[in-house]
């Protein structure tokens, strides 16, 4: 039976390109950076802080600021609600739409003065800050940081899991693809200046679980058709690549109508993204890069690798197998026991 598995020429050409766009990719992202969303403007906002008795100020502390900013020439394109990083205080924060025409800083502290003289029941001037802030929808560093973390542990438990339910070999493998997946993908994203944030940490968790499925699926054939075999005495013989190869084929389509499916998804969610909201879109564009990753090392970069590995290790089985590593007391007592067989 012939090999259907790509040449080892070929594969290395592929994995070799594939590591350039990576290297590539990791010089624009140490340089440049993810892409800014451009669909989010950076903007400024009035931020008013302290103790608002759990919330139950709030609604009279927006209606002054909102009539306070309309009277004043502001528009007020969010407004949002949150605690400090300290968790000590809330936050009441009103987004402006637009760019400011004046120092916010001096505005911020006009406010608070107008907020100390309107004598609103129950509210503490005192306690309450008032502040002008600049917003900026610049890809930050932490996710890429929380992501690189939560994908290494995620990466060795893969390891194990895959090393236990089939072989080690198999495990490595998958280990190998997984992290080459979420690498090459990530790189692409830079490459094509996807805008990234913090929801590309979803992406790259949708990624490590998609090279995971595919990998699996993949083995679970695989080890399938050597169990197969193992058991068939009238077996052809056939060789480690081919045997891969087989296995590798049975998977195929299973792997393709999942590719097929979740890439649908991803396109409807970008149209749909187009209509609510174009962040949406990019992390649609996003996964669908990761399905078209997994999808090309499953099928002709992981079956390649592992033939080779498997190819190693049967060879090294054939190698001990003319030896025989029992101790002596053990084949004496072995010998013995066929002596009396054959007496009898």
């Amino acid at each position: 039976m012939k090999s259907k598995l790509l040449s080892k020429k070929t594969v290395l050409i592929l994995v070799a390109v594939a590591l350039a766009v990576i290297v590539a990719g990791a010089f624009v992202c140490g340089f440049l950076g993810f892409a800014k969303d451009t669909s989010k403007k950076d903007a400024v906002s009035i931020q008013v802080s302290g103790y608002l008795a759990q919330g139950d100020l709030r609604d009279p502390l927006e209606e002054f600021f909102l009539d306070k900013l309309s009277a004043d020439g502001y528009s007020v394109a969010e407004v949002r609600y949150g605690t400090s990083y300290s968790l000590t205080d809330d936050i009441l924060e009103f987004v402006l739409a637009g760019k400011a025409d004046r120092d916010l800083t001096e505005y911020a502290s006009q406010l608070q003065t107008a907020l100390e003289g309107a004598g609103i029941e129950g509210v503490e001037a005192a306690v309450i800050t008032v502040s002008a802030n600049n917003i900026e929808y610049a890809a930050q560093p932490a996710p890429v940081w929380r992501t690189a973390v939560g994908a290494a542990v995620v990466l060795v438990v893969l390891l194990a899991y895959v090393a236990i339910r089939f072989r080690l070999g198999m495990g490595v493998t998958a280990f190998a693809m997984a992290l080459f997946d979420v690498l090459l993908t990530f790189a692409l994203i830079a490459l094509l200046r996807i805008p990234a944030g913090a929801a590309m940490v979803g992406v790259a968790v949708f990624v490590l679980i998609l090279s995971a499925l595919f990998e699996s699926a993949l083995f679970g054939r695989i080890r399938m058709l050597l169990r197969d075999r193992e058991r068939d005495e009238a077996a052809v013989s056939m060789t480690a690549a081919e045997e891969v190869a087989a296995g590798a084929a049975l998977s195929r389509n299973g792997i393709f109508a999942a590719a097929i499916g979740l890439a649908a998804v991803c396109m409807v969610g970008g149209i749909v993204g187009l209509c609510t909201g174009v962040s949406l879109t990019w992390i649609m564009i996003a996964a669908l890069i990761g399905v078209l990753v997994c999808t090309f090392t499953s099928v002709l970069i992981a079956p390649s690798m592992y033939a080779a590995i498997k190819t190693a290790s049967d060879a090294r089985r054939a190698e001990k197998s003319k030896y025989n590593y029992a101790s002596e007391k053990r084949r004496a007592k072995a010998a013995t026991a066929d002596a009396a067989e054959q007496a009898e």
